[in-house]
């Protein structure tokens, strides 16, 4: 859909390298240089800074790159339904949202399109793939760009702490010399109480034994039988907590809701679909 010099630019943006475009684009390397030139003329602003043999993009040519991949996607996702006349949803989902909303989303989204493709991600990749225009929208609690994204709120969770029965304390100080259980960076779980930490003035590092596992399932189940403690949505631990399988930790000056958001790309043409979405569910 997009003039082959916008497309170009698009490619310039991601691989930083006339070079590299031009091999990836099929095309000479003077040819690419020639379209971004023919660009800036017609805009009468500069898109590429060169300096000594590298080259990067000016804050407007960012800007414009990253305007005209919204619009090649998006613009190739219309066309594609009103082609085919059935609507692809793609959708993004982190994995501690997993097991809890995601199941609603599909059911609901299975009403209105024949077609539901999800990715489950920690928060960092669902957002690349918004970027990317691998999935249209991602169902999200961790932070995210507000300058880059929009966003509709989907229901606010009580981020707590979890540990065996066994445990009896009241502050985190008392918890260090226990194993911490958390996910890897990236997630959005993770985000959430390394930021709670902070405002207590600590860091992941004052805990003795930390343990990464990409999984919250695999978290939870290895807290049911080992010593330990972590930190996630309650609603992943509802039943565990009525079995007493699990203790929820209680500490002073730990009180956390977090928003569990629906999250798209800022001024996307199809932020009403969007917003139905979220209202339906």
């Amino acid at each position: 859909m997009l003039d082959r010099r916008y497309q170009t630019l698009i490619a310039l943006a991601k691989y930083q390298s006339f070079t590299k475009t031009a091999q990836k684009l099929y095309i000479t390397q003077p040819a690419v240089s020639q379209q971004i030139a023919s660009l800036e003329e017609e805009l009468d602003f500069a898109l590429v800074i060169r300096d000594h043999g590298k080259i990067r993009l000016t804050t407007a040519g960012e800007k414009l790159a990253q305007f005209a991949t919204q619009i090649e996607f998006e613009g190739t996702k219309v066309i594609d339904s009103l082609r085919n006349n059935v609507e692809h949803l793609k959708m993004g989902c982190t994995l501690s949202l997993s097991s809890t909303i995601l199941p609603k989303f599909v059911q609901q989204l299975s009403t209105r399109t024949n077609i539901v493709t999800t990715k489950i991600n920690n928060t960092q990749h669902i957002l690349q793939n918004i970027r990317d225009g691998k999935v249209d929208f991602g169902l999200i609690e961790g932070n995210f760009n507000k300058k880059e994204f929009d966003a509709f709120l989907l229901q606010k969770e009580h981020f707590i702490g979890v540990g065996h029965n066994k445990y009896r304390c009241d502050s985190i100080e008392n918890l260090f010399d226990q194993p911490l259980l958390l996910r890897e960076k990236g997630s959005g779980s993770r985000e959430i109480f390394e930021n709670w930490l902070a405002t207590q003035n600590y860091n992941i590092n004052d805990f003795k034994n930390t343990i990464e596992i990409a999984s919250p399932s695999a978290i939870i189940e290895y807290l049911k039988q080992n010593d330990g403690i972590s930190f996630m949505y309650e609603s992943l631990v509802v039943n565990e907590l009525k079995a007493e399988q699990l203790k929820k930790l209680d500490l002073t000056g730990f009180h956390v809701e977090h928003p569990i958001n629906l999250v798209f790309l800022k001024n996307s043409y199809f932020k009403n679909i969007y917003q139905e979405i979220a209202e339906s569910v």
